[in-house]
């Protein structure tokens, strides 16, 4: 079989689709060779299988030489895609004059059977140009030829371009040409455990009590755990530069991770593209301090504690009669005392 070569049967039910006056007695044979000629022949429902002697006719070739569809005992088929009837469907529905040359083709059909039912000798044969009409009339219309502009998906399969072969890149990973012009802003973020979950906080530095707060389910994690990815829609209304909470459910990581977030907060670095909001877990944010062994600490000679001076009772009697003399605007030395007193007074109270 020429798989080539296509007769390809429209019912009138299925023309009257595209021609709102069709006979219904009248069908349509398309005929395609492997040349991409396409001819048209009209056949009357009653004339059988005299229709497919035609298309062998028309096609060059014998039965079993090519497909008919709808399938036909006797004779190859093919499967026509859904697609490819539309294009013929459409090709047909572009010849205006189809429904004229029917409903001509239907009434030579009638009068010719007419003529054999009351089996009237055949006319001799006249050379008159009317007569010849007549006679051309009775063999019916003759097959109208042209050339479609189309191939069958399958009769005429479509080269396959080449593609370019893709640049051997490891997976996860993007060439140049593709990442071009994509969004992609970097934000300095802190990630920590609380009483909501794990947060996600955007610009720590800048939070406050005013600063918005979104909760989000979805969470994805990379094969080793070394960071995750939220969804787009984390971000949404949200503008570069300014603070964002994101709250996520303890539940929704491995226990691992929520230890290691109660631990303490971590430095993160959040990556947000078209495809998500993708975070990056760092180094803890608040590191203790180193401990120094006692070995290492250098020893400090210890200062000499100074002596505490203790007052002797003549001495606070001595403040006391100062501090006096200084209230009532005098002099000790206005009180008459002997020299040898005043004297022998303050050697005992410098002495002791």
């Amino acid at each position: 079989m020429n798989a080539e070569k296509l007769a390809y049967f429209f019912e009138a039910g299925e023309l009257l689709t595209v021609f709102a006056e069709w006979p219904n007695e009248i069908g349509l044979v398309l005929c395609l060779d492997d040349a991409g000629t396409c001819e048209m022949v009209l056949h009357h429902l009653d004339e059988g299988r005299s229709v497919l002697r035609k298309a062998a006719a028309l096609l060059d070739c014998g039965k079993g030489g090519f497909a008919v569809v709808p399938p036909v005992e006797g004779y190859p088929t093919r499967r026509v895609l859904f697609s490819d009837e539309q294009k013929l469907l459409k090709l047909v529905a572009g010849e205006d004059d189809l429904p004229e040359m029917a409903e001509d083709y239907l009434i030579n059909y009638r009068f010719e059977q007419e003529r054999k039912a009351r089996s009237a000798p055949a006319p001799a044969p006249v050379t008159d140009p009317l007569a010849e009409k007549v006679s051309a009339a009775l063999r019916g219309p003759e097959p109208f030829r042209w050339r479609p502009r189309l191939h069958l998906a399958e009769l005429a399969p479509r080269p396959v371009a080449r593609r370019k072969p893709k640049p051997e890149m490891p997976e996860g990973y993007l060439p140049a040409e593709v990442v071009s012009g994509s969004e992609c802003q970097f934000v300095e973020a802190e990630v920590s455990l609380g009483h909501r979950g794990v947060r996600v906080t955007l610009c720590p530095g800048l939070v406050t009590i005013q600063t918005r707060a979104v909760l989000v389910e979805e969470v994805g994690f990379r094969d080793d755990f070394s960071r995750f990815v939220l969804p787009r829609k984390a971000v949404q209304g949200w503008v570069a530069g300014a603070p964002l909470v994101i709250d996520i459910p303890e539940s929704r990581f491995p226990a691992a991770l929520r230890q290691r977030f109660a631990a303490s907060p971590r430095v993160a670095e959040v990556t947000v593209t078209g495809h998500g909001v993708f975070v990056a877990p760092g180094p803890a944010t608040q590191s203790a301090e180193p401990t120094v062994p006692a070995a290492a600490v250098p020893a400090v000679a210890a200062k000499p504690r100074r002596a505490r001076r203790v007052f002797s009772p003549l001495r606070v009697a001595l403040a006391v009669l100062t501090g006096a003399g200084l209230m009532t605007g005098t002099m000790m030395r206005a009180v008459e005392m002997p020299a040898s007193f005043e004297t022998s007074v303050f050697e005992m109270a410098f002495d002791n």
